[in-house]
């Protein structure tokens, strides 16, 4: 089996798949510029993370490895090696996923799909689906070192993204079938700025912007026992004799690889 044909457990999830796609959207968009001399200007990057865990210093000091570095080289136990604090930062926690009611289409609708054959060769399929509306609720933290880089972020959030965004995400796999879902998201009106003002031994206060977001995606529900090639087509309608001598009509259904069409026999 080729690598690009690896199923995993994590490949099931419509959710993560849409997660993900938000990361990479706030990473694509997130970023501003900061005078770091009087003739160079640099440009900051903002990336996102989605939080594992609901304590940072936990993941900061407490996060352990295997090292190769050990004495008599013996792997140890040592500090995971890189920046755990990267600041400026951005992280997203999922706090709901609601169905809408409000939205729900009428059901069996066709949807399209690919997958790989027998043969191992990719086709287009399509089947009765259901879209159902969801609705994710995201919280949003962007860490920043600094009131200034606070004021910037917050005027980026609302240059760039404001309101609407759009995105795509594949979901599915090559041999159960790959379909693409897309996505909006809305930016929020009001931001909250949290400003250190005290400080405490053992404390590490931090320039923070908060918001929420909603994700309004769907979940597909399909019915496979419906599928068919998307190939597949009526090329001709053959009218057999006329209606009143009880003669009936005839289709003509074929790949369109390798049926033109043709002419009917007449029945009696």
């Amino acid at each position: 089996m080729a690598t690009y044909n690896l199923k995993f457990n994590k490949d099931d999830s419509v959710v993560r798949h849409l997660i993900i796609g938000l990361l990479a959207d706030l990473n694509e968009k997130m970023s501003f510029y900061r005078q770091v001399s009087n003739d160079q200007r640099v440009e900051v990057d903002v990336p996102f993370y989605y939080s594992i865990t609901g304590d940072e210093n936990f993941l900061r000091d407490n996060f352990l490895f295997s090292t190769a570095q050990g004495v008599n080289c013996v792997p140890g136990v040592g500090k995971a090696d890189g920046n755990y604090d990267q600041i400026p930062r951005g992280v997203i926690n999922v706090t709901s996923l609601n169905v809408d009611p409000s939205k729900l289409v009428n059901k069996r609708n066709e949807g399209f799909y690919a997958k790989l054959d027998e043969n191992g060769t990719m086709q287009s399929y399509m089947a009765e689906f259901d879209m159902i509306p969801i609705v994710i609720g995201v919280d949003v933290v962007i860490v920043l070192s600094s009131q200034l880089d606070v004021f910037k972020v917050t005027e980026g959030i609302i240059k760039k993204m404001y309101r609407s965004n759009y995105y795509n995400v594949e979901v599915g796999h090559l041999e159960e079938g790959l379909y693409r879902i897309s996505s909006e998201y809305a930016v929020p009106d009001d931001y909250s700025i949290e400003r250190p003002v005290e400080f405490a031994f053992g404390e590490k206060e931090d320039f923070r912007v908060t918001f929420a977001l909603e994700i309004n995606s769907f979940l597909p529900s399909f019915d496979f026992s419906t599928e068919r090639h998307a190939g597949n087509r009526m090329y001709q309608i053959g009218s057999v004799g006329n209606s009143g001598s009880g003669k009936t009509s005839e289709s003509v259904l074929g790949d369109n690889y390798n049926v033109i069409g043709r002419d009917l026999p007449f029945k009696e």
